[in-house]
């Protein structure tokens, strides 16, 4: 298959997959370059499709390895570059507000292509949602 019609194809796929983005929010990411584990007791790595809700999304169980947000997906968002993404929910962001989110840097660059490399490291006006998390 042509690479450019496999990205349409599977671009069209997931804007067709029914998701209510409920939330607006920035989009920021962690800094870390090696694999890092999360409130939810996962593993993950830089390039992983992962992200950490705000502590007011998640809540706090008394054992957050047992959050039932954790591993569950997210669809994200940026309107203002035409960009999406899916991620699972790994980790809680202390230092989120409510509707911010907090993604891995290999997620970061491709819902803000560019951005990084130009020194932003927040994205404003981000989209996301997903079953598990209200939308």
């Amino acid at each position: 298959m042509i690479p450019s019609l496999k990205s349409t194809l599977i671009s069209t796929l997931l804007l067709s997959i029914p998701i209510t983005l409920a939330y607006e929010g920035d989009l920021t990411h962690y800094l870390e370059d090696t694999p890092v584990v999360g409130s939810c007791g996962y593993t993950s790595s830089p390039n992983d499709d992962v992200v950490a809700l705000s502590a007011a999304i998640m809540g706090r169980p008394a054992n957050p390895n047992k959050n039932p947000k954790c591993g569950t997906k997210i669809g994200i968002w940026n309107p203002h570059q035409k960009t999406h993404n899916w991620a699972t929910v790994v980790d809680t962001c202390e230092g989120c507000k409510a509707h911010d989110i907090d993604v891995s840097i290999g997620l970061f660059k491709k819902i803000a292509p560019g951005e990084h490399e130009r020194g932003h490291d927040r994205q404003h006006g981000i989209d996301w949602g997903g079953p598990a998390v209200g939308g």
